[in-house]
């Protein structure tokens, strides 16, 4: 079985789904002589570097390294696991998807997970269905002076639950067991009873990026003594430190390609009213700080997101916590700040959408919001407060890489302080010489010392990138095997000595069914994407790299048997050993090394 299901299933689903016809259904592709380019739809470029290779049926990104199969581009693509990437390819391909085959436990909680979806479903019709009873009038009043017409509440599911144990007794009558309301998180016990966890709410469904309903958030009608909102617990499929509401319609807006920036804001409802009013690339987090998994999972659609906080002291310390999570990721982070304190919600249902897009133009780059942001808590007429904005200021230009970056946020500080360039210079510089350690440039060094691939690894990447890539020059020797150290390069040759023994040659995307992360798995990258340089003597480089695999790998097994034998007190073990040891001494002069 391979992760699930048979190999010859795996086989079948990727000969049917060729993979340049499923990734054009996703990119746009242009051809090139024998590969197919595009911009890498797994990280922001102008310029294509996005590759597949339509004969050995992978792609390779040479910008940041995203590699795979058909199967893994869809699965990153469309944020799938294994089993839901194979059951889309195979929709694509009208094939029946076979049994899961899989560990016992993981189908049993992958069967519970299909149940709750199942029910979180059902419990969304009937919350929406809701609305159009006598009782949902509060709702519909409230969701008027909120300006959503139906049109808008039904995009996004808006319901309403009208007391405490309907759901309970509609879910039971569809089959669901008490113990799936509680896991879904749509019932709480009370007093040993069922009960409805958002009762007399407003409710709005919570969608993953699949278009899943993953759980809810309930919104008090009027005035209360509890939190005003309330969202499902962590469940099995609702995890608020990655899901990220609105992000199935950035998912919609990104394959339309409508889609450069995203903003993010506080709430569902900043959400809703921008996307009501033509906005669609707004997302909030749900009820939570953002994390590092919501950054991650945004920088999937664009690499440039704008925060868009409320002007509070809470809404301008989230700001603070987000811009470093967010810029960690790899992500351009911007901060635009809402006059008269608004939020989104008021601000475009003041003015609409092309106030909304004006006002994003004046939003400021992380750098000089916080530098201004700094500015902004001390008196800079006091020498002594001017001294420290210096040094938070100098604290954030020396985490930018680039010392043109560096000049120009430097240059601010100074037209803020009056301190001269030369100074501020001298200043940074020593900042970042007393918080480098001496033990930290020590390890450094020897961090780039071994990272440094000697000539048998070289060697063996080589020599196995070329068998695997059919050259003419690569041929199977017996002595290869047993000189590979690494299991992963073990398994590969395997592999290729299995196909060719059988009439067949091997195939590149073959490789991404036997390993799990190619793609950050320096080795196995390095050999499915080998560079070979077209003008060199390949061949002889070959001949070579065989030599020192032979070489090397018996020098091991000398080292082993020698250390063996020193450990030695058996005479007749110390005597195989020995024989041993001869023969190889042998086979080394003969090779006259």
């Amino acid at each position: 079985m391979n992760k699930g299901f048979s190999q010859d299933f795996i086989e079948k689903l990727k000969q049917n789904n060729d993979i340049v016809s499923t990734a054009s259904k996703y990119i746009n592709l242009t051809r090139k002589g024998k590969t197919w380019w595009a911009c890498c739809p797994f990280h922001f470029e102008k310029t294509p570097s996005f590759a597949i290779n339509e004969i050995e049926q992978y792609y390779h990104c040479f910008g940041c390294g995203a590699s795979g199969d058909v199967i893994s581009f869809v699965s990153k693509y469309e944020s799938l696991d294994f089993y839901d990437a194979c059951k889309k390819l195979a929709e694509y391909a009208n094939m029946e998807l076979p049994a899961y085959q899989n560990d016992e436990n993981l189908i049993k909680i992958k069967k519970k997970r299909d149940r709750i979806f199942s029910l979180l479903v059902d419990a969304a019709k009937f919350y929406y269905n809701n609305l159009k009873k006598p009782e949902a009038t509060p709702a519909l009043e409230y969701l008027a002076s909120r300006k959503l017409d139906m049109s808008i509440i039904k995009e996004y599911g808006i319901g309403y639950s009208t007391g405490w144990n309907e759901v309970v007794g509609y879910l039971r009558g569809l089959g669901y067991t008490d113990e799936e309301l509680l896991d879904s998180g749509v019932c709480d016990k009370h007093d040993g009873k069922l009960i409805d966890a958002y009762a007399k709410r407003i409710i709005f469904p919570i969608f993953n990026l699949m278009g899943n309903v993953v759980g809810f958030s309930g919104r008090v009608i009027g005035k209360a003594d509890f939190a005003k909102y309330k969202n499902t617990a962590q469940t099995l499929v609702f995890d608020k430190s990655s899901l990220i509401y609105g992000i199935n319609q950035i998912k919609k807006a990104k394959k339309i390609g409508n889609l450069s920036e995203i903003v993010i804001v506080e709430g569902q409802m900043d959400v809703i009213s921008l996307f009501k009013s033509g906005v669609s690339n707004a997302v909030a987090c749900m009820g939570t700080a953002l994390t590092a998994n919501h950054a991650k999972n945004l920088k999937k659609f664009a690499d440039k997101v704008i925060l868009c906080f409320d002007g509070d002291s809470a809404g301008k310390k989230a700001t603070l916590r987000s811009i470093e999570i967010l810029v960690n990721a790899g992500l351009q982070v911007y901060v635009v700040t809402i006059p008269d304190g608004r939020d989104p919600d008021e601000f475009v249902n003041a003015f609409g959408k092309s106030a909304w897009e004006e006002m994003l133009k004046s939003a400021l780059y992380w750098v000089e919001f916080l530098i201004k942001d700094f500015a902004s808590n001390y008196d800079l007429s006091k020498p002594e407060q001017k001294t420290k904005f210096i040094g938070d200021a100098l604290n954030v230009i020396r985490s930018l890489d680039s010392e043109s970056e560096q000049e120009i946020y430097l240059k601010m500080v100074q037209q803020m302080t009056n301190v001269t360039m030369n100074v501020l210079k001298s200043d940074l510089g020593k900042f970042v010489s007393d918080t480098v350690k001496q033990e930290d440039i020590v390890e450094n060094v020897d961090t780039k010392i071994n990272l440094k691939e000697n000539s048998y690894v070289k060697a063996v990447k080589f020599i196995i990138a070329s068998l695997l890539y059919k050259k003419d020059y690569a041929k199977l020797n017996d002595s290869i095997k047993p000189n590979l150290k690494n299991p992963d390069y073990v398994k590969i040759y395997d592999y290729i000595e299995n196909e060719y023994k059988n009439g067949k040659k091997p195939i590149v995307s073959k490789i991404f069914d036997m390993f799990d992360d190619i793609e950050n798995t320096a080795d196995l990258s390095d050999i499915v994407n080998y560079n070979f340089v077209s003008g060199e003597d390949n061949e002889k480089y070959y001949s070579d790299c065989l030599q020192v695999l032979i070489n090397t790998g018996s020098a091991n097994t000398m080292d082993m048997l020698l250390s063996r034998l020193a450990k030695c007190k058996d005479e007749n073990e110390k005597r195989e050993i020995m024989l041993e040891l001869s023969k190889l001494s042998k086979e080394k002069n003969k090779r006259g090394k």
